[in-house]
């Protein structure tokens, strides 16, 4: 009775209502909710609620987000600029790194391959981790082709050597792990990013061509390879077993084929002719039981394609609607209105990664600390707007000024604790002599 008495408006809020709460809410906020109480903190860093907080973002009850790169070459390690920006109904997050160094994501997770090293990145915690990957191995006489690795928009130098690497999640136990292959000495390893240790596993059953982007879905990595006759490697993240994907008959690949993760199934998009010679998007997506449909057959005739111009459209995300966002090779970005059998572009001259989630996982390593070199003013790109390059300018600023906040907080509360006494002071003797002059009045 006397704590009830002493604390009269206390509310008692149950665990799973203080989890529905969390979901919605951003994880800045999270973050500081960790030193309000033992209970939520032991609620925020639980597993079980680091798994319903990803569900939760890939869900249609959380908005859609677009991960792009902001081009800085200065060497920084990779960080979100603060803000977002929207184009048209999309948001897009800006990330801080050297657009040209080719990357994998996985569930907001993204992995930065590089001689020597793999990175594993968490943008959301601003956490990485630095795995030794080794020196490549001595490739054997490569012909023309295969001196050249297929990329965003051509045949270019894509990963550190000779590898094809995928970066991706299992499923069963929740551990990220990257797999490289190396055909010329048959060489294949897996990295599990909790432990940090790479071991071999059986060769896959046949080659895919050196850097084909792959995707991860459904606790496997996929390869798409078209010189050998269109075929789909996968890779059980689980098992640790290479197994061949079949293709449903109807399906047309070019080499410009994209392969993506689309709201958490394969999906394989291609630009193909139709019978009226007009450009057209087809994108089929597979399902867990490995069963193939076309989902979208979006007409690009708008776009003034040529007959024979080589290109290719990567499916970014689905809104609500059913509406499809499409990048292409050319930077720009579209939005597919399937009510109105429409495209429409919404934005150009931008780098996207893929979709943007907020992952709360611990990388429990290194933390990835505000970028303070002023050679960051360099990377500043002209992408637009004004609003993005200046927040990257006041990113770049000297970490001493914030440092110097930091220690001028205690100050600063005195002055205001100081001006609130002398306020108070001046009113109460305001008051005071307004009473001594109506006494005196009467």
């Amino acid at each position: 009775m006397g704590k009830e008495e002493a604390n009269p408006i206390s509310i008692y809020i149950a665990p799973d209502l203080l989890e529905e709460i969390f979901l919605r809410l951003p994880l800045k906020s999270l973050f500081k909710f960790k030193t309000v109480s033992k209970e939520w903190r032991s609620i925020l860093e639980s597993n079980m609620f680091v798994e319903m907080h990803l569900s939760f973002q890939k869900s249609g009850k959380s908005r859609r987000k677009i991960l792009a790169a902001n081009h800085c070459d200065c060497g920084a390690p990779p960080s979100l600029l603060p803000g977002v920006r929207f184009e048209g109904d999309e948001e897009v997050v800006y990330l801080r790194c050297e657009s040209t160094r080719p990357s994998m994501s996985c569930d907001g997770l993204l992995c930065i391959p590089e001689p020597g090293w793999v990175n594993v990145l968490n943008p959301s915690t601003r956490e990485s981790r630095r795995f030794p990957s080794g020196p490549d191995p001595v490739p054997a006489p490569l012909n023309r082709r295969r001196n050249c690795f297929f990329t965003n928009g051509g045949w270019t130098a894509f990963f550190p050597g000779y590898w094809s690497m995928g970066f991706g999640r299992d499923k069963v136990t929740g551990s990220y792990k990257v797999v490289r292959m190396f055909f010329d000495h048959n060489h294949c390893d897996v990295l599990d990013v909790n432990t940090g240790g790479w071991r071999k596993v059986s060769q896959p059953p046949y080659e895919v061509e050196a850097g084909r982007i792959s995707a991860c879905a459904n606790g496997s990595i996929y390869w798409f390879d078209i010189w050998r006759g269109c075929r789909l490697l996968a890779f059980d993240l689980h098992t640790e077993e290479f197994y061949d994907v079949p293709l449903r008959e109807g399906m047309r690949f070019k080499m410009e084929t994209q392969i993506v993760n689309l709201e958490d199934n394969l999906a394989l998009s291609t630009a193909v002719l139709n019978s009226d010679h007009e450009w057209e998007l087809e994108i089929w997506t597979m399902d867990a039981e490995e069963r193939w449909s076309k989902t979208y057959s979006i007409s690009l005739a708008c776009l003034g394609i040529k007959l024979f111009e080589p290109r290719w459209f990567r499916p970014v995300i689905v809104s609500k609607q059913d509406d499809v966002v499409i990048y292409d090779d050319k930077k720009r970005l579209f939005r597919y209105y399937q009510c109105t059998n429409t495209i429409r572009q919404i934005f150009s001259y931008t780098c996207v990664i893929s979709r943007y989630l907020e992952n709360m996982v611990r990388l429990q390593n290194e933390q990835v600390e505000p970028t303070t070199e002023i050679a960051c003013i360099r990377g500043i790109t002209r992408i637009g707007q004004d609003g993005i390059a200046f927040a990257h300018l006041v990113s770049s600023f000297p970490s001493r000024i914030d440092t110097f906040l930091c220690k001028g907080k205690c100050l600063s509360v005195l002055v205001v604790l100081a001006t609130f006494i002398f306020l108070s002071i001046c009113c109460v003797t305001g008051f005071v002599l307004g009473i001594l002059y109506l006494v005196w009045l009467i």
